[in-house]
């Protein structure tokens, strides 16, 4: 009998924004066990394992798991398949891709590629199909993709940057004394964190939950507040009016690291400006305009004024901090109570306790996901800077929560863009731009579509889209993937993956200040491949060979020679040799755990934080506001007649399944209840005329669904509610994905959307995806999934 050894390996789960490194026990060839990680110096101890992570372990050996290239045989969408060999496979779609080239131009040739999907997230998925992509002229369709939008829209024009603001070491939120935890939960979904929110309460913490359902955080929590969905700007807008009128914001923060005291023009919304465009304030010593110096954050003069109003040069200026007073005078209590339901008392007291604590914490993490989400974030950043509450221990506010500790980079660019930014030839395309291009073929035909990553048929609803409109315009179809998904069963092609425990990558992202390298636990189980073999074979067959001649351990030799001081300082260098030899390796990082907000200079042209954000002033939306959401029945929109339904549809994500992943996992299955259920709470459910257990359809203008119903008070009045991951297969008939907006469609996009993709194209440079360090992909659209309308009905036996 042989001993026990293990390898670092990518949970299966990674999408769950926790990202874990799991320790894979293996034995006699076989895989025994996951455990936690072994992180090392600072980090020791706080590596985790959630029930997906123990039960990863299980899913190499699962009987439904793709192991050998598939042709379809059948009509699309039947899923009818035979077994080909790899060089079958690559022959024909290199002859057919050649094929469609020649024909329609490279571009006709659409790449999807969702980098969380594949774990690890940024690794050589992303990296050898975006090489791919830049050689061949092909298009990225995932710009903005409307996917966890509305952090990246906050901290982009809050603070200049978003990359920066998705990560927070949790070991922050330890010495706090008041964290909200605002449309997330931890509890259930991130142990990481769940761990410190624990040590917090150990200490003498309050915790307040804010939020749709009574989940497991909720129960954690010293005090659940339930809102309205949607309404969350509405209820932060209004904490923030109290703490201005109460005077109860910190002073010299606002003055020291905000633009609270530039001069705003009345004439257009734009921040005043000297003749050599530097930013003017109001000298209260020398009671006239002082200027700033562009790109510095101090301010010259020594008493700037906070809230005042003053002509300048015949123009009527106010200090930002004033339209800030008088915009936020309009959320008063009274105000808010109907669109969110909390009552005036709850909300005044919140706010007094977030005031009072001296290390308050507001912990935002992708829960908001509808129209208004990005007001939301703006209002959580407004009230962390209000009350002073960035940018020391204890104290903060996170939007996109990835407990990653410092952000570590690596040779990236050199590989995605072999001949720089400047040459790379792919075409990047918004996802609502590439839905109209299937459509109409304008501004160009697209034919061929390649899924790198991701499952769009089902996680990029609607449904109908992909099976009706955008799929019988394709001449080809590739999917690369594990299982057989809802996109598999379009495909006329599908690529067997390997998993993460069959072979060698970097673990690049929430590796906890620590470089991990993943090998191989097994041997892979079948014939899947790695994404280097597969773009390597398709690259030799279509002319691209040369650029595609290295073995995947000498691409991640190639990733860690970077100049990024955080490795390149580890003494002695990190090689691959080394890493190979060490399995995991500390990075150069500070003492001091990962704050984004250190040292409180921002990425802005003045290095403050712009709660005033000019960039937004052409589209009404300089100060965090509350807008009504897309189509969700408000009590404005029936007063309207406008609304689209009487009930909101929503599809929460559940602890047992990640995205469709663990779906297949018989025990998986069982603990999310064996079959896909909806919920709705038991007073809809009596005017309804439905019980308990009873067949209903949820249905909309889109497409409907026939499910089971189940009564839980959990569930808010107003809202019906299915568990996100459930497989169309698993449902008797529809699937919830056919009542849903479809992501980054035009539905979604409104003005703002159309000046945020500007404006982060404009800040690019050159226009490139995610995986070649472009912003685009974040950005114009909207998460709309919980602003979907619906209606039920009892289906009669």
């Amino acid at each position: 009998m042989s001993e026990e050894s293990f390898v670092y390996t990518c949970c299966p789960g990674w999408g769950d924004h926790e990202f874990c490194a799991l320790k894979t026990i293996v034995k006699d060839g076989k895989i025994v066990r996951c455990e936690a990680a072994d992180y090392t110096g600072a980090e020791e101890g706080e590596g985790y394992i959630c029930q997906k992570g123990i039960m990863a372990a299980r899913q190499p050996y699962d009987p439904k798991r793709l192991t050998h290239p598939l042709k379809r045989v059948g009509e699309r969408g039947e899923g009818k398949f035979e077994k080909i060999s790899w060089d079958q496979a690559m022959d024909e779609i290199a002859e057919k891709l050649l094929e469609i080239r020649d024909k329609y131009g490279p571009e006709s040739l659409a790449m999807w590629d969702v980098v969380a999907s594949v774990p690890p997230s940024q690794g050589l998925h992303a990296l050898m199909s975006s090489r791919f992509m830049g050689l061949w002229g092909a298009t990225d369709p995932n710009q903005a993709y409307g996917l966890d939008n509305g952090p990246y829209y906050a901290s982009f024009f809050d603070f200049g940057n978003f990359y920066k603001y998705m990560t927070t070491d949790p070991a922050n939120f330890d010495c706090s004394d008041y964290i909200i935890i605002w449309g997330a939960n931890p509890i259930e979904n991130q142990m990481r964190i769940a761990k410190h929110f624990v040590e917090a309460k150990s200490r003498g913490a309050k915790i307040v939950d804010i939020g749709l359902l009574f989940d497991g955080s909720a129960g954690f929590a010293d005090e659940f507040i339930p809102v309205k969905p949607g309404s969350d700007p509405a209820l932060a807008m209004a904490m923030a009016n109290l703490i201005i009128q109460k005077k109860q914001y910190k002073e010299d923060f606002l003055l020291t690291y905000t633009v609270a005291p530039f001069l705003v023009r009345e004439d257009d919304g734009m921040f005043l400006r000297d003749a050599e465009g530097n930013y003017v304030v109001w000298d209260l010593d020398a009671n006239a305009p002082s200027s700033t110096v562009l790109g510095q954050q101090a301010i010259a003069c020594d008493n700037p004024e906070l809230d005042g109003e003053h002509e300048v040069d015949g123009v009527l200026c106010k200090t930002a901090f004033c339209k800030l007073r008088e915009h936020a005078a309009t959320y008063t209590l009274e105000w808010q109570e109907p669109i969110t339901g909390v009552a005036p008392a709850v909300v005044e007291r919140l706010a007094q306790e977030y005031v009072d604590a001296p290390n308050a914490y507001i912990f935002g993490a992708l829960g908001l996901r509808y129209q208004n989400q990005g007001e939301s974030y703006r209002a959580f950043y407004l009230l962390g800077a209000l009350t002073g509450n960035l940018g020391r221990p204890g104290a903060g506010v996170t939007s996109e929560m990835l407990p990653s500790g410092y952000p570590l980079m690596f040779n990236n660019q050199a590989i995605s863009m072999p001949n720089g930014p400047e040459n790379y030839k792919g075409k990047v395309m918004r996802t609502a731009d590439f839905i109209e291009a299937c459509k109409t073929e304008k501004p160009y035909p697209i034919k061929a579509f390649w899924v790198i990553a991701g499952n769009p048929v089902h996680n990029c609803p609607n449904r109908g889209l992909w099976a009706d409109i955008i799929f019988p315009q394709m001449e080809l179809i590739v999917d690369i993937d594990i299982w057989m998904t809802d996109t598999g069963k379009f495909a006329d092609y599908i690529l067997p993956d390997c998993m993460p425990f069959e072979r060698y990558e970097l673990v690049c992202s929430a590796s906890y200040n620590h470089v991990v390298l993943q090998e191989p636990a097994i041997e892979p189980i079948g014939e899947p491949r790695d994404p280097v073999f597969v773009y390597s074979e398709l690259a030799k067959r279509v002319g691209f060979g040369e650029y595609f001649d290295k073995t995947t351990e000498e691409w991640i030799a190639e990733r860690l020679d970077t100049k990024y001081p955080m490795i390149a300082n580890i003494e002695p260098k990190l090689t691959y040799e080394r890493l190979k030899k060490e399995k995991i390796v500390r990075a150069v990082t500070p003492p001091v755990p990962w704050d984004p907000f250190m040292g409180m200079v921002f990425d802005t042209p003045h290095r403050r934080m712009e709660f005033y954000a000019e960039k937004l002033v052409a589209v009404d939306d300089a100060i965090a506001q509350y807008r009504e959401p897309l189509e969700v029945p408000t009590a404005a929109k029936f007063e309207a007649g406008t609304a689209k339904g009487k009930y909101q549809f929503f599809s929460g994500r559940q602890r047992f399944f990640m995205q469709s992943m663990y779906t297949e996992d018989p025990v998986m299955r069982e603990l999310s209840g064996g079959y896909p259920t909806g919920r709705m709470n038991p007073v809809d459910a009596e005017a309804e005329g439905i019980k308990d257990g009873d067949k209903v359809e949820v249905y909309n203008h889109r497409g409907h669904c026939i499910i089971e119903m189940r009564l839980d008070q959990v569930i808010p009045p107003g809202t019906v509610q299915i568990w996100f991951g459930w497989r169309h297969e698993a449902f008797e008939e529809g699937m919830y994905s056919e009542l849903l907006v479809p992501l980054g469609s035009y539905e979604t996009i409104d003005d703002r959307a159309e000046n945020w993709v500007k404006c982060t194209y404009e800040a690019d440079g050159y226009h490139a995806g995610y995986a070649t360090g472009g912003f685009g992909l974040m950005a114009g659209a909207w998460d709309t999934i919980w602003d979907c309308a619906c209606d039920v009905r009892k289906v009669e036996a």
